[in-house]
């Protein structure tokens, strides 16, 4: 949306969206026969009100690369940016207990006794959860069981919430205040949820473009970075430009990441 345009309706967005989502779908490799349940989700984040036309006219202008890494959709109606992800290891109720989703968020029954919402996830070397998971047994549960909100056949469609950037934030330049790393510290970002190391180096992840940090988020690597740079910007627009195609970016899109909820609504 530029300056002086209005922006496209709801109904227009939800009709593009949902093309997505089964564009989305259709593209997914899985293990066990189409007919099995199968979970997808998406996390947001939020572009705020003045940043929208800087952000919306940087996104088409590289909107061939972006779709490229094929897990994005830009909501102008909304001002989001939505990341597509399967539901990883996702823990949900059938009958009296709980069953586990594969790595590919699929299940090998057809169907499940229950409302097919999300409760949480088990505890690995991998994923450890932050504040605002409630973590008992082994178990991460979320702050709030995530129903889906659409069904595409047996594919269950949901949303995960607002990922906070500013929950990452560190002093790429050194001349900003430094945000506690530590694990000890209050946080519901990714070096919090992975035992005090950054996605890129639980995963292996490394996308390069910038130089390699590990004791912070990489998620300002991303595919943009001729226009955004490397330091943190001024801009928050630029600031949510980096994040598509960083090592975090990646790792969000390999379901590591959905129970990092900033906020459900």
């Amino acid at each position: 949306m530029l300056a002086g345009r209005p922006g496209p309706s709801h109904e227009v967005v939800r009709r593009e969206l949902h093309t997505y989502e089964e564009g989305f779908i259709n593209s997914r490799s899985y293990k066990h026969p189409n007919a099995t349940v199968k979970l997808i989700g998406c996390k947001k984040i939020k572009i705020p009100e003045a940043d929208v036309d800087e952000f919306a006219e940087a996104w088409h202008a590289n909107s061939e690369v972006m779709k490229r890494l094929e897990r994005h959709f830009y909501d102008a109606a909304s001002q989001e940016l939505r990341i597509y992800f399967p539901v990883e290891n996702a823990l949900v109720e059938h009958g009296s207990h709980m069953i586990e989703a594969n790595e590919l968020g699929e299940f090998e029954i057809d169907r499940l006794d229950g409302d097919y919402a999300v409760v949480g996830r088990y505890q690995t070397d991998h994923v450890r959860g932050v504040d605002g998971n409630i973590i008992k047994d082994g178990v991460i549960y979320l702050s709030e069981r995530v129903l889906p909100h659409r069904r595409v056949g047996n594919v269950f469609v949901y949303d995960f919430g607002y990922k906070d950037l500013h929950d990452h934030d560190d002093d790429h330049d050194h001349g900003l205040e430094k945000r506690c790393e530590n694990v000890e510290c209050p946080s519901k970002g990714c070096v919090k949820n992975h035992g005090g190391v950054n996605c890129s180096k639980k995963f292996g992840i490394s996308k390069g473009r910038c130089a390699m940090r590990k004791d912070v988020c990489m998620d300002f690597n991303g595919v943009a970075v001729h226009i955004t740079g490397c330091s943190r910007p001024t801009s928050k627009a630029k600031r949510i430009l980096q994040f598509p195609g960083s090592d975090c970016d990646y790792a969000v899109g390999a379901g590591h990441c959905y129970n990092e909820v900033a906020a459900f609504h």
